[in-house]
């Protein structure tokens, strides 16, 4: 077997798993983004809760100034029906016109505010809803991705013992070079040759370059330092 066969084969396991651990990293990635989304939930359900505990006070606070108005306009018709003089009956007429149209918009303020509870009452159920919604996504996709990362954890020693194999036709200064280069760059630390150019940086290789390779040397790219190879025909 050619060393161009050799290194095309150990490009394509690399990128192999280059894809397996990608695909096992995607999980703790996805749990993560999953346990945002449930915690985002949960700051819904809060809020609403907090914001439906203050309406409620305030609809109380409401319902007591309510109730003092209320108790002043009692007293102040008594003494409207008490008044000695035109003057004081006036005064207290303007009074109590004054506290009826104050009554008639703290009506109108506490029935805003139940229809607010009630609102919020249904807004909290449907976001619960949403909190065990996505509680059960994440666990769905936590039991999957377990599921298959026995297979991936499987596909990626089988990779790396058929690497091992492939990296066979390296040795001495050239496998350390390969070596530095792979732990550096990952699948990127091989490239081919295409019309006379590396696809790692995309410069041309000289003339005495394109012989070496085409004569089967391990040549490493003088650009981007990435193990050259011309792909098999």
């Amino acid at each position: 077997m050619s060393v161009s066969v050799d290194l095309t084969e150990l490009h394509r396991l690399h990128g192999l798993l280059r894809d397996v651990r990608d695909e096992l990293a995607r999980g703790p990635r996805q749990t993560k983004a999953r346990e945002l989304v449930v915690a985002n939930a949960k700051t819904d359900v809060s809020n609403k809760q907090e914001e439906l505990q203050q309406t409620r006070l305030s609809a109380d606070r409401k319902g007591l100034e309510l109730k003092t108005l209320e108790s002043k306009l009692t007293d102040l018709r008594g003494k409207l029906n008490q008044a000695s003089s035109n003057r004081e009956y006036d005064i207290l007429r303007g009074q109590i016109e004054a506290d009826v149209a104050a009554k008639a918009v703290l009506e109108d303020e506490i029935l805003e505010h139940l229809d607010r509870v009630d609102r919020l009452q249904k807004d909290i159920v449907s976001a619960q809803g949403r909190v065990q919604q996505t509680e059960q996504d994440k666990t769905a996709y936590i039991a999957e991705f377990n599921a298959a990362a026995v297979e991936l954890r499987g596909r990626e020693a089988n990779l790396l013992a058929a690497l091992q194999k492939a990296e066979a036709v390296l040795s001495g200064d050239n496998l350390a070079k390969y070596r530095r280069l792979v732990e550096a760059h990952g699948a990127d630390a091989l490239a081919s040759v295409e019309n006379g150019v590396c696809t790692g940086c995309y410069v041309s290789l000289t003339p005495q370059q394109r012989v070496l390779l085409n004569s089967g040397q391990i040549l490493f790219c003088s650009s981007c330092g990435r193990l050259m190879y011309a792909p098999a025909q």
